[in-house]
Parts: structure tokens; C-alpha cells; sequence
């Protein structure tokens, strides 16, 4: 199959998605996030202002010199990169701007728990941060103006670079399918497809990246959970060595019980409790962790709060992941299956769910509003509810809204 830009009617099905594009191909689909939606996400002028926020991670790239400066930025900055066409970028905009998270309920399709972060960019006539290739799943959603792009016909893995750049800028022209995109129009790139965007007037472009993490991030953080827990965190005694293990020889079988030592730490459903944990952590340091509400709710003042007006609902910049224990083959769908547990992952703590409260937390990751009389369950689950309120996981809303 050609792993070249397809252009489709419609955002793909979830069976489709992961057998003919994710990792695979890119796509374009025009007009694909409705205007209402794309009407209420950050303008320039508040990305701006964003930009000068200590909190905010934001570069400014320079395309006469490729020259990339990192915020927070001031007024003089803005007004002295005018002369030149430019392209101000900012980091996970969604953690700050409520309205532009509701973006991500269009990829309901995509691994939502591999979400990095929804990147802004805003574009001078003329700018552009060069020709490159990422490590990540990016959905490029055209915002104000136009971009030209060039997609690359297939992934690559020796790539060069231009020299003496802070910037990682691909030596050669990108050799691909150029297209023009307009606002609500979604582009796909898989991991290593080279690409360029070109703004035709000025422009911002929203970009949803999703991220695996290196086996070494994985390793490491793993090992950290570890040794927090004294009980998962085993000593290697070197039980069952021999003689051919003395004074500095390290046999092959003891080498095969060090393997085993280590494989079995990932073997138990502790493994995929941490996990759940490990994916909805911050994935930025300079964004501060989901805290305990200034005045959380205690569970009487709580029930009465939903049972009065309010239904729950969960924001889109708010993280979950949902994990079978023991880890199953498959993720679970509905409807769901009978018997055994989930560990629900939020802000990098683990939250235990049983088979009665799991058809309320699949209620919950739709992200519409759940009331008390849509789904009476609620009724029976006020202790967890109540919980992930005050960590800030749920908000109450209006059912009348």
C-alpha cells in the first residue's frame, strides 16, 4: 500500500485509523472540526499573551536565520519580530486555555492516554520552522488562514540536518505531496514523514501530538516506582549460583536469572497498576500536577451539590487512562466485560475501579455531562466521585446546560 498523502471525505473510523493510517500513512480531511468549535479556541492575541507567561513554554523562530528564542516574551519582543516573517510557538495551550482542549474530543479514535500535548503556532506571512521530522503522531487542525504544506511520501530514518542550527532543519528539500489547508482542515502525520508548513497569511495552526515514551523513560520511571515500595522492590540474593559463577566469572545462568529477576517485576499486575499512573502524569515540569482543590468538598456537602442541579462531566484537558488488572489482551469496550478490576490512571495516581463503576468512569471519558438521571449508578459510586472532584479530575455542571 502507498504510504503517500490520501485525502478522505471524513475522519477515519477507529477500525480503519489503526489498520490503514496510524503509523502508517498520512491523510487529509477537509473541514473535518465544526466552526463552532474552531470559534471558540485561542486567537492570536491571547497566544500571545500566553507567551509571556512564566508557566508557558514558548519559542519564537526567525526564518531569515532559523535564530529560535524562548520565553516567556514581552511586547518589545513582538514588535521587533515584525520586521521579519516569524512563527511564535507555545506549548501545551490546552492545560491553559479550556476551550482549545475541546479539540481532543475529535480524536476520540486515537490513543487519547498517549496525548502529549496540544501545541499552537501562530504564523507571519512567510514563516515557518523549516523542513523536519518528528518522533511523535501529530494532527496538524488549520486554525485563521492559510498553510501550504509538504508532506514527505515516506517515513525517514537516516535523516541530515543543516549545521550550526539550534533548530533540527532537514538538509534536502522534502520530496512529497504539497497541499494547501484552510481553516477546520486536519492534517495526519505519522512518525518520521518529513514535513514543512509554509504560512500564506498569517496563520495559526493547532498541533495534537501524541508520544510513546523511550524504553529508557519507561525503565527509569518504572524503577523509581519501585524502589517508593519496599514490597515490589526485591533484592537479587544470587539464589541458585554455582561454581561457575566464582570470583569474577558471571555464568550464563546466573546472566539468565538477572533477566528473569527483572521480567518478573514487570509480570505482576503491580506493573500495570503503575501504568495507569505513568501516562497521566505531566508530561512538562513546568506544568504544576493536578493539586487538591483549595476547598474541597466533603462527601455530604458533595452528594447534595449532585443531587440538587448539577451533573458531572469530565474536562477534555483532563488525562485518563484505563487499564484491565490483570493486564488483558484488548482495552476494554462496551459493553464491558463481566468480571474483574480496572486501575484508572489520573495525575499520576492510580485509582482502583470495579465492573459497577466502570460503566460510569466509560460514561465519564465521553465527555458529555452524566447526571443522576441519566445514569442512577452515580448514586452508588459517591465516594470515588467525590475523590476525583476534589483532585480536580470532574467539574460540576449545569444538567440544565
Amino acid at each position: 500500500m502507498s504510504s503517500s498523502l490520501a485525502t478522505l471525505d471524513a475522519l477515519p473510523s477507529i477500525v480503519d485509523f489503526y489498520a490503514l493510517y496510524w503509523n502508517k500513512r498520512p491523510f487529509l480531511v477537509r473541514g473535518a472540526i465544526d466552526k463552532a468549535v474552531m470559534d471558540g479556541l485561542i486567537t492570536p492575541e491571547e497566544l500571545a499573551g500566553l507567551s509571556m507567561e512564566e508557566t508557558a513554554r514558548a519559542r519564537m523562530v526567525s526564518r531569515k536565520d532559523w535564530a529560535c528564542q524562548h520565553g516567556p516574551f514581552t511586547e518589545e519582543d513582538f514588535t521587533t519580530a515584525g520586521e521579519q516573517p516569524w512563527s511564535l510557538l507555545v506549548q501545551d495551550v490546552e492545560q491553559f486555555h479550556p476551550n482549545t482542549a475541546t479539540l481532543l474530543r475529535a480524536f476520540n479514535f486515537a490513543p487519547r492516554w498517549l496525548m502529549d500535548d496540544i501545541m499552537v503556532s501562530f504564523s507571519t506571512t512567510g514563516g515557518t520552522i523549516g523542513g523536519h521530522i518528528d518522533s511523535y503522531h501529530v494532527f496538524l487542525i488549520q486554525g485563521q488562514g492559510a498553510r501550504r504544506w509538504t508532506i514527505g511520501r515516506e517515513p525517514v530514518m537516516d535523516e541530515k540536518y543543516i549545521d550550526g542550527l539550534d533548530l533540527k532543519i532537514l538538509k534536502d528539500p522534502i520530496d512529497g505531496n504539497r497541499v494547501e489547508v484552510t481553516t477546520g482542515d486536519i492534517l495526519y502525520v505519522p512518525p518520521h514523514f518529513a514535513h514543512e508548513g509554509t504560512t500564506l497569511d498569517d496563520a495559526l495552526t493547532f498541533s495534537v501530538g501524541f508520544l510513546g515514551p523511550k524504553l529508557s523513560e519507561l525503565l527509569d520511571a518504572y524503577g523509581q516506582h519501585l524502589a517508593e515500595h519496599d514490597a515490589l522492590d526485591h533484592r537479587y540474593t544470587g539464589k541458585g549460583l554455582s561454581a561457575d559463577s566464582s570470583g569474577f566469572l558471571v555464568s550464563t545462568d546466573a546472566v539468565e536469572t538477572l533477566r528473569n529477576h527483572l521480567s518478573h517485576a514487570l509480570d505482576t499486575p503491580a506493573f500495570s497498576d503503575w501504568l495507569a499512573s505513568f501516562f497521566t502524569g505531566s508530561t512538562s515540569e513546568d506544568i504544576a500536577q493536578y493539586t487538591e482543590r483549595d476547598a474541597p468538598l466533603i462527601l455530604a456537602t458533595f452528594t447534595e451539590a449532585l443531587q440538587a442541579k448539577a451533573g458531572l462531566i469530565k474536562p477534555a484537558y483532563v488525562k485518563f487512562a484505563l487499564i484491565p488488572s490483570p493486564v488483558s489482551s484488548s482495552p476494554p469496550s462496551p459493553p464491558p466485560p463481566s468480571s474483574g478490576t480496572y486501575s484508572l490512571g489520573f495525575n499520576g495516581e492510580t485509582f482502583d475501579i470495579d465492573d459497577d463503576a466502570l460503566a460510569i468512569i466509560l460514561s465519564l471519558m465521553k465527555e458529555n455531562a452524566v447526571t443522576t438521571n441519566d445514569t442512577p449508578a452515580l448514586r452508588n459510586h459517591l465516594d470515588l466521585l467525590c475523590t476525583l472532584y476534589n483532585h480536580q479530575a470532574l467539574e460540576f455542571i449545569d444538567s440544565a446546560t
